[in-house]
């Protein structure tokens, strides 16, 4: 009886002690993945094989990137995704810690901004990333002083406080490659600009290194603008970015305004561009002319400068010739039309108003002011003459 007792009494402190450790254990891993823990423990080896990426919101807004043979796009748009910022998102989830836990309870996941992107008035974003066949998902809240971020697991209670904070704008535009192209001016030869109203122009460089653009034709009585003022057309297409893209509607929209840019490498791109009330928009078309780039060779000379030939005398053998210069490597603007060839079919780019006025400026502007006219001479007051009054009669 003692015996059993016993054996009753070490059978359940076994029990007790075991429960005790796995509370312990368990704890540990808890305290572990609230402090300093990654939020995706397996991501990281995995993002290499991220190919899709969701962003949504309560109120229906909804992104999708997919990844491709040539890089990423944005779905809804089908325009290619800025892959710089759509590899930041990733290594930055991926390396996203927990900075410390925050409530477990629904009713306070709004003061955070991580309650279910399902309802309209949700601040929440939802992202998932998916590899394959599997996904990551996580809530993104409010942002907490620029470095950090409330995040929750949308299968979990808890929510935390995270680093570094991430940008999830499920606004489909905030992802796309929005840079159109990127010419120096001194690479463009001719500007040829038909606006909608206004007579049409051309600006020229007769030849590679020609500082300035040369307006033609000049109206009779008029002169040009600083030269300044013409080259600043050249510059237009430095730095392009446009603010959104748009699938085209069939048919086409009607456009007003034409111009069109040739480069001494033999890039054409031309621009056709219309109004609304109170948007711009452009469709561009881009291709490759090799005969205008074969009227402007680049010299090799001009590329590479070849090394001092010594002199040769009678008693020391000549050297052997320098071996002839490389021609250039071609800069990453020549490919600017074979890099919109790939893009611009089927849609239209809204760009901002300024630009557009800079796109297909008026000749007028291109032109010295005239100066204003002669003022009339002011013609002299006439005096105020009061009738006389008639005979005979007395004036009240």
């Amino acid at each position: 009886m003692i015996r059993r007792n016993v054996l009753t009494l070490a059978g359940a402190a076994a029990v007790l002690l075991a429960a005790g450790l796995w509370l312990n254990v368990h704890r540990s891993s808890q305290e572990t993945a609230q402090s300093g823990s990654a939020v995706f423990g397996d991501l990281k080896p995995e993002v290499g094989n991220i190919d899709e990426i969701r962003f949504s919101k309560g109120d229906g807004s909804r992104t999708t990137l997919k990844r491709g043979a040539d890089g990423w796009t944005v779905v809804e748009r089908n325009y290619p995704a800025d892959g710089a910022k759509v590899r930041e998102l990733v290594l930055n989830l991926a390396a996203m810690k927990v900075v410390e836990p925050k409530t477990s309870d629904p009713a306070n996941y709004a003061k955070l901004g991580v309650e279910p992107a399902t309802s309209p008035v949700a601040t929440s974003t939802r992202v998932d990333l998916v590899a394959g066949k599997k996904t990551w998902s996580l809530l993104v809240g409010k942002n907490a002083a620029g470095r950090a971020v409330y995040v929750r697991k949308p299968d979990e209670k808890a929510s935390a406080l995270a680093e570094p904070a991430v940008a999830v704008d499920p606004d489909q535009k905030r992802w796309v490659d929005r840079l159109l192209t990127d010419l120096p001016g001194a690479d463009v030869h001719d500007i040829a600009v038909t606006p909608a109203s206004g007579p049409a122009y051309l600006l020229t460089r007769a030849k590679r290194g020609d500082a300035d653009l040369v307006l033609s034709p000049i109206p009779k009585g008029r002169n040009p603008a600083t030269p300044m003022s013409l080259d600043g057309q050249g510059e237009v297409l430095a730095g392009f970015n446009f603010d959104d893209v748009h699938v085209l509607d069939t048919p086409a929209p009607a456009t007003t305004d034409k111009a069109v840019w040739r480069t001494f490498d033999g890039q054409v791109i031309e621009f056709a561009g219309r109004r609304t009330t109170d948007k711009a928009f452009v469709m561009v078309t881009a291709h490759r002319d090799p005969a205008l780039a074969a009227q402007f060779p680049e010299s090799a000379a001009a590329a590479a400068t070849p090394a001092a030939t010594p002199a040769v005398t009678a008693t020391k053998p000549a050297e052997p010739k320098a071996a002839e210069p490389k021609a250039a490597e071609p800069k990453p603007a020549a490919k600017t039309v074979e890099r919109l060839a790939a893009r611009v079919n089927g849609v239209q780019f809204e760009i901002p108003g300024y630009k557009y006025d800079a796109l297909f400026k008026p000749e007028e502007e291109l032109l010295e002011k005239l100066p204003p006219p002669p003022a009339k001479p002011e013609k002299p007051a006439k005096p105020d003459k009061k009738p006389a009054p008639a005979p005979g009669k007395t004036q009240h």
